[in-house]
């Protein structure tokens, strides 16, 4: 007895009938490997290696960062992105050191500035205690009021005097009496009251601009007041 091979095996050929040919064999399919992946910090260094123009530097230091991660990542795994990661650091690091300069010279900058307005300030302080020992501003005249008695007139119950809207008024004073003020030039009216503190004399009373007198009255009799007055300091 002859077998011939079917496709459930093999079974024993009758006599006179032709023996059965076996299925084909199919091929097997090919084997495809799997995607690469790429690795995502690599991605996020170039990123943040091109934003570094935008951000002031700010994320350059976190594309050297992330970069260098990338990279002992992809060494472990065999991921993708070495290229990027690469890219990220380059990047990262020229941009981190331009504007590390840059951030410098600003600070520089400014800390100069602020040393240089110490110094003016300090000038211009300087400059105006000069101004109180005696040096007088460009531009301001100096003003004198002057008072005296005689024929008894001894002193003046007060005395007032302005400069502008500046009033100022002393009590119980001593004549003769004299007081110097700065006055700008712009200053519209300047004035000087006496008043007689004592029961007789003359009380004589006087304005001078820059050693100039440009005002004089006197007054007589007890009480009397000695009053006088410019619109101008040119005259």
């Amino acid at each position: 007895m002859t077998y011939q091979q079917g496709p459930y095996g093999n079974y024993p050929s009758q006599p006179g009938y032709p023996a059965q040919p076996g299925y084909p064999v199919q091929p097997g399919y090919p084997v495809i490997p799997p995607p690469v992946k790429t690795n995502g910090l690599a991605v996020a260094s170039l990123v943040l290696g091109l934003t570094g123009f935008i951000t002031c530097g700010f994320t350059s230091l976190l594309a050297v960062v992330f970069g260098h991660v990338a990279m002992r990542q992809i060494r472990r795994d065999h991921t993708d992105g070495r290229g990027m990661a690469i890219a990220g650091l380059v990047l990262g690091w020229i941009l981190t050191s331009l504007w590390i300069v840059y951030w410098t010279l600003v600070f520089a900058g400014v800390i100069a500035g602020i040393a240089g307005i110490g110094t003016q300030s300090a000038d211009q302080s300087a400059g105006r205690g000069d101004t109180t020992l005696g040096q007088r501003v460009a531009g301001d005249h100096e003003v004198t009021f002057e008072a005296e008695g005689v024929g008894g007139a001894n002193s003046a119950g007060n005395v007032t005097y302005n400069v502008g809207f500046d009033i100022k008024q002393e009590t119980e004073v001593s004549l003769p009496y004299s007081k110097t003020v700065q006055a700008p030039e712009d200053t519209l009216t300047v004035s000087l009251w006496v008043q007689n503190a004592d029961t007789a004399g003359v009380v004589k009373c006087r304005i001078k601009v820059d050693g100039k007198t440009v005002r004089e009255a006197k007054s007589n009799g007890p009480y009397g007041v000695c009053r006088v007055e410019t619109g101008s300091l040119d005259q």
